[in-house]
């Protein structure tokens, strides 16, 4: 059974026939496996993970027969899980659902494959029963939120990428906070001064508008005062463009060796930081957090050493400093990271705090954060996800 060349074309990549490579490559007929509805059935028994959604589910699992695309599709995801890691696995082009329940729901049956396997390696890693079942119940509320946006439950592009890291038991919640293993990002690079300790933040294989936020990269549609940003090493110094305020700056700096040296670089490992809804992120309780997220990496995953914590989030965004008074927690939160430029398309309110895409016009004020957001976007304005580093305990 073999994708059509129609259904190849609404891949979400450049060259959409990929997928049958990776299929043809690196897949036998025993790979080639969907799991069953008996299976969802025995998950949902024993860990809960997809809650009141399991009649819509299995009912989908029906549906993905008569759609012998899909059905290679979702063999193929499970496949990658297997022998990729979580970022890479991911990356398997997902198709364009069309509107139906099978479609909607089928980025699902990938991840629920791998359950088992990845409540065995929280169980290994020391997490309780309850933790687990935590852990594993985070599918079914990304179906309910998929539902309530858009009427119907499934499993978005985003929340793909996301329960993939369940899936691969590379995430864990402490002290009210999510993290989980990750590398640095391919654009930045920190480099520490030798004797005072200092860190420079340097940014590159980005292009950065006049006032230092990223945009893309398209040649043709540059506005005045953009430019490109690299990082470069000679023999004797380290050249790069050093964050500002929160923004890139266009200057090339030179760092020399004598004086500076590489801290963190792509690829190095890290925490990655998330924020769920309704944590206390006041700065005593964020600290202790990443203090405690430390700890717990270094006692029960030896194998996963960590060079420093990082957070991509809108919570981070200087624009808050404005927004919100003095104390604020998220002015708290934000401020114990050293903060750099990341680009994003401003819509970040829609998933973390309105339900709903609608006109700020429309937006309701029933706290102090939906007031000041809605001023700031009435204004013209957007809040853009942020960058944060945060060094290593020992480090600091």
């Amino acid at each position: 059974m073999k994708p059509s060349i129609d259904f190849l074309k609404n891949l979400e990549m450049k060259d959409a026939r990929g997928i049958l490579r990776y299929a043809a490559s690196c897949m036998t007929e025993a790979d080639c496996k969907v799991i069953s509805e008996e299976e969802i059935i025995a998950l949902q028994e024993k860990y809960g993970l997809v809650g009141d959604y399991l009649p819509q589910v299995l009912q989908a699992r029906r549906d993905l027969e008569k759609k012998p695309d899909w059905m290679m599709w979702v063999a193929v995801a499970s496949h990658a899980f297997s022998i990729f890691k979580p970022t890479e696995a991911t990356k398997t082009p997902m198709p364009v659902s069309d509107g139906s329940l099978a479609t909607d729901m089928a980025p699902l049956f990938p991840l629920l494959a791998r359950a088992e396997w990845a409540a065995e390696s929280y169980r290994k890693h020391g997490f309780s029963e309850e933790e687990v079942k935590t852990y594993l119940r985070s599918y079914a509320g990304c179906i309910a939120t998929v539902d309530r946006r858009n009427g119907q439950p499934g499993i978005n592009k985003s929340y793909f990428h996301w329960l993939a890291l369940y899936a691969c038991a590379v995430i864990f919640r402490i002290g009210g906070l999510n993290f989980n293993f990750r590398e640095f990002a391919d654009y930045c690079v920190i480099l520490r001064h030798n004797e005072t300790g200092k860190r420079e933040i340097l940014l590159r294989n980005k292009v950065f508008n006049a006032a230092g936020m990223p945009i893309e990269s398209e040649l043709q549609n540059l506005p005045e005062g953009a430019y490109s940003t690299a990082f470069a090493e000679t023999a004797d110094a380290f050249y790069g463009h050093p964050v500002r305020n929160y923004r890139c700056t266009k200057e090339l700096v030179a760092y020399p060796k004598t004086e500076w040296s590489i801290y963190m670089t792509q690829g190095d490992p890290v925490l990655g930081v998330h924020i769920p809804r309704g944590a206390d992120i006041s700065e005593p309780a964020a600290r202790a957090a990443l203090t405690a997220a430390q700890n717990l990496v270094k006692e029960r995953f030896p194998e996963n050493p960590i060079k420093g914590l990082t957070c991509n989030s809108w919570l981070l965004d200087p624009a808050f400093d404005t927004m919100l008074k003095d104390g604020s927690k998220i002015r708290q939160f934000a401020n114990i990271f050293e903060r750099f430029p990341n680009k994003s398309a401003g819509g970040a309110v829609y998933s973390f705090v309105f339900d709903k895409k609608m006109p700020p016009e429309e937006w309701p004020e029933n706290t102090s954060l939906e007031r000041a957001l809605k001023q700031y976007y009435l204004s013209g304005h957007c809040v853009y996800f942020t960058n944060g580093f945060y060094p290593l305990d020992e480090e600091r």
